[in-house]
């Protein structure tokens, strides 16, 4: 008799991989989306300052990002799905320097998640694309989706002009959902072998954990800035 642990390991492998990925990441996504200081910031709750932020992490993060997929674009699996018009630092540093001034590096400091999340980046090499596309799954899925809607309150919440927030507008890769449903395609398609799917699903599932550990430093940076009320 066939358990139905074993029927439920057949069942995901049989699954496309975008499904896949969509449900076992459900919860370190919601995770990601309710940290304090996401909701706290799309809330309204924050100022400008925090935009700022959590934009200069976001720099160290694509910077990173956008190096270790042109390290795997040459592969089978890599080239499926880099994209150069998705890269987002060159709006990221239009951004800061609309933000923060010309000299935004000089006062951009990276937080300690931010720099865990960045070693992890550099640390996969051109033998470790599947892990790579989760990463790039992780983030430039979630900016060209809920980011439109984030970019939308920040500007108005904060009164941030449209041209500080370029990092949200895709604006070069066509109409968001057909682009949406091919680089899920894509994802379905890519020739992975058992232990390669298997890693990039648990790379995922790391790379959502690692963006909550940002926005938690985030907080508590923030935290450290503010005035502490006289006893």
């Amino acid at each position: 008799m066939v358990s139905t642990a074993t029927m439920t390991e057949r069942t995901q492998v049989v699954q496309p991989l975008s499904q896949t990925l969509r449900d076992e990441t459900a919860r370190a996504h919601e995770g990601a989306e309710g940290s304090e200081f996401m909701t706290a910031l799309v809330r309204g709750d924050l100022d400008a300052e925090a935009v700022h932020a959590l934009t200069g992490q976001l720099w160290f993060i694509y910077d990173a990002l956008e190096t270790a997929v042109r390290r795997v674009a040459h592969t089978a699996l890599g080239s499926a799905v880099a994209d150069p018009r998705l890269e987002r630092r060159p709006a990221l540093e239009n951004d800061l320097a609309n933000m923060m001034g010309s000299d935004w590096r000089e006062k951009v400091r990276i937080l300690p998640a931010t720099a865990r999340y960045v070693a992890r980046l550099e640390s996969l090499g051109e033998d470790e694309a599947a892990r790579v596309i989760a990463h790039h799954y992780v983030r430039y899925l979630g900016d060209i989706s809920g980011g439109q809607v984030i970019a939308a309150r920040l500007g108005t919440i904060y009164d941030i002009d449209a041209d500080a927030l370029r990092f949200y507008d895709f604006a070069a890769i066509g109409k968001i959902p057909p682009y949406r449903a091919a680089y899920r395609h894509q994802l379905d398609e890519l020739p992975l072998g058992a232990d390669e799917r298997e890693a990039l699903i648990a790379e995922a599932q790391e790379a959502f954990a690692f963006n909550t550990a940002v926005f938690a430093d985030l907080s508590r940076a923030r935290a450290a800035r503010q005035p502490q009320p006289v006893r």
